[in-house]
């Protein structure tokens, strides 16, 4: 009962925080912080039993409607490290939205802590079609952050957002259709399909990848589906691109590797120049316009972008380089299990960067990188921050984010050696974020120019962005144990 009570708990605490919004303004903020804090402790738990136990753990099936479709849930060493990323960004959103959150509480929390609950619907399920009911279930409260709490171009944000994620589901609807329709076994159960994944035909197999290509290279958002990303970043507020970035992109990631590589591995191997190509453009492209950016949070969004190219770069690299033999030598831990870390890590390193863009917003009066000067003397706790926070995102050998992207670039160096070219991408975002911080924080401020520096008590809370990163970097097994119990469990090489 740990999942379900993962997933109905914010549900029941989000309509808490809307009835009681009501009578005081102040208990959906209580409500929303405290209750996601809970969540988060026992996302812990149940991520300490996907470390001390090896396959599902706490699996749980019923019938939805017999013989179609089940209720079945379940964490594994892939899906327990999202859920407890989930769980620990919604805690951190809620905490940061004293920054920037002041109307309309009750509804805002309500809405978080069910985007929330679908967050891990989406990674604990074992269903295809339960899956896909979470996933569009997260859409419908980051809809209306976007169009409620945004930015001046709000609307046309989250209409775009919208258009584009939900043409992307159905397409990876249509996949999942298919598979159930021509494949062995006429089920939707995960594990029932993954008993038969050799018998599915390999047409049906490249066909199938190619819809969840496009449906998650959609949710990634892998370059040329990314448009719609930098405008859902620029105008939501603040903390919302923090789970944003931090949880909606991550389920496009965790589709990748869970239907496209897990479950048509033959066809993953076969197309995985295709992904692998994907994701070298990605990263270039993302790091490459962010350079060209003024406006910080633009810029970030874009880091995002670049970030997520890893992912598709070193798990089908990984498991190409293991199943044809090519160096293999740890290249699929390295590569899918780099993949993994790199997503759990770009939450943490690129939340934080999100919520300095609101910081500089709300506090400096600006976020536009060439207005902004002398933050060294005007804001001190602020530009710490910001230079820690851009020493993560950047991947300095301070944080875990170094290992997961050593690890990924590893790994497709042990694939085919052109793709060395992949080592120019952390020195372009290394460049970009030290340009950033110069003109930003190591200037004379401008004459007569006011900010107000953050609170002390908002200093100790941002930084709790920064110490999974840093106690992750000393002791990786912590999070990597369960992740390569996973890789191992895929049977490749």
């Amino acid at each position: 009962m740990i999942v379900s009570l993962l997933i109905s708990l914010p549900i029941i605490l989000g309509l808490a925080a809307y009835a009681t919004g009501f009578v005081s303004k102040r208990s959906p903020r209580i409500i929303g912080t405290v209750g996601s804090g809970l969540v988060a402790l026992l996302a812990l738990y149940a991520f300490a039993m996907s470390w001390t136990h090896s396959g599902i753990v706490l699996e749980e099936r019923s019938e939805w409607i017999p013989g179609i479709i089940s209720y079945h849930v379940g964490l594994d060493g892939l899906s327990a490290p999202f859920v407890l990323l989930t769980a620990a960004l919604t805690f951190l959103a809620a905490l940061s939205s004293y920054i920037e959150i002041g109307s309309h509480e009750k509804e805002y929390y309500s809405l978080l802590l069910l985007f929330e609950a679908a967050g891990i619907g989406v990674f604990a399920t074992l269903d295809m079609i339960l899956f896909y009911f979470f996933w569009e279930v997260t859409l419908i409260p980051m809809f209306f952050f976007i169009g409620i709490w945004g930015g001046p171009r709000r609307k046309y944000a989250s209409m775009k957002f919208l258009l584009y994620t939900f043409t992307g589901s159905l397409i990876m609807l249509l996949a999942f259709l298919g598979i159930y329709a021509l494949g062995p076994v006429k089920s939707f159960d995960f594990l029932k399909l993954l008993a038969h994944k050799d018998q599915l035909p390999f047409w049906l197999q490249i066909w199938a990848s190619i819809g969840m290509l496009i449906g998650f290279g959609v949710k990634l958002p892998m370059f040329p589906f990314h448009t719609w990303l930098p405008d859902a970043h620029v105008e939501a507020p603040s903390p919302i691109s923090v789970i944003l970035a931090g949880v909606l992109l991550k389920m496009g990631g965790y589709g990748f590797i869970r239907f496209n590589l897990q479950l048509l591995t033959q066809a993953a191997i076969q197309m995985a120049w295709v992904y692998i190509v994907f994701g070298i453009v990605t990263m270039f492209y993302g790091a490459i316009v962010a350079f060209m950016q003024d406006d910080f949070k633009r810029m970030v969004a874009l880091t995002s972008i670049n970030h997520m190219g890893y992912v598709l770069l070193g798990a089908f690299a990984g498991l190409a380089a293991a199943a044809l033999k090519v160096h293999s030598t740890h290249a699929l831990e390295y590569g899918i299990g780099g993949a993994i870390f790199q997503m759990f890590n770009h939450g943490f390193a690129i939340g934080l960067m999100f919520i300095m863009a609101g910081v500089l917003k709300h506090y400096v009066g600006s976020r536009n990188i060439s207005q902004v000067r002398g933050l060294r003397f005007l804001t001190p706790k602020t530009s710490a921050l910001l230079i820690m926070g851009a020493f993560a995102a950047m991947g300095v050998p301070l944080y875990s984010s170094f290992l997961s992207e050593f690890m990924v670039i590893m790994a497709a160096i042990s694939f085919n050696s052109v793709l060395w070219v992949a080592v120019f991408v952390p020195g372009i975002t290394a460049g970009y974020y030290l340009w950033t911080i110069r003109r930003m924080v190591f200037t004379e401020p401008v004459s007569g120019a006011k900010a107000i520096d953050i609170r002390s008590w908002e200093f100790v809370a941002l930084i709790l962005f920064l110490i999974p990163l840093m106690v992750l970097l000393f002791v990786p097994g912590l999070v990597m144990n369960p992740i390569y119990s996973y890789v191992a469990s895929l049977g490749v090489g």
